[in-house]
């Protein structure tokens, strides 16, 4: 019986000292990928802050404001024109500013 229970110590050790060393592959692997992650991370930051992103955001901003200006130009518009057909329908009439020469 002595036998058998150093039998099993010796595979409990085994098995212990299988585990110990997966455990340290899985912590080099983990921090492997954590650093990969921190890399990524570092670019993906100097990326967004770099001059030509903001550049890019910049210029988007701009057509932006350029296109919602040309927007309201065309509410503006709109309004002026159903405004007119509204009087139109109605019989109604505003006087006329006198056009600029």
């Amino acid at each position: 019986m002595s036998n058998t229970n150093e039998s099993w110590k010796d595979k409990a050790n085994a098995l212990k000292d299988e585990a110990a060393e997966k455990l340290e592959e899985l912590k080099g692997k983990a921090g492997e990928l954590a650093d990969s992650v921190k890399q990524s991370a570092g670019h993906a930051w100097d990326k967004l802050n770099s001059p030509e992103t903001k550049a890019q955001v910049e210029h988007l901003k701009d057509q932006a404001v350029e296109k919602l200006e040309e927007a309201e130009e065309k509410l503006q518009e709109l309004g002026d024109k159903a405004k007119g057909l509204w009087n139109k329908m109605t019989g109604h009439h505003e006087p006329e500013e006198p056009k600029k020469p």
